[in-house]
């Protein structure tokens, strides 16, 4: 897989992770700070989506779908991390 292919499959999964969150709160979040850190707002879901993209089959629709669940997924898996004991 080459770089070019690589970037456009990013950029299909960030596009994705973009519409999931204008078609589930129809507005976008910014990043801010907040105490102790920095709310990443709509760039983290959209850097989740891209590399969710870069890793499945290699097509840019089903990278572009990877985008648009890629976030949903982490936020259902967080309850069930924080309630187990390490």
């Amino acid at each position: 897989m080459d770089l070019t292919s690589i970037y456009f499959l990013f950029l299909s999964g960030s596009i994705g992770s973009l519409v999931r969150l204008l078609v589930e709160s129809n507005s976008i979040i910014l990043p801010k700070r907040i105490t102790g850190g920095l709310a990443m707002g709509f760039i983290g879901s959209m850097l989740i989506g891209g590399f969710a993209g870069i890793v499945i089959d290699g097509s840019l629709l089903t990278a572009g779908l990877a985008g648009y669940v890629g976030a949903s997924v982490i936020e259902g898996l967080l309850p069930i991390v924080k309630n187990k004991v390490i």
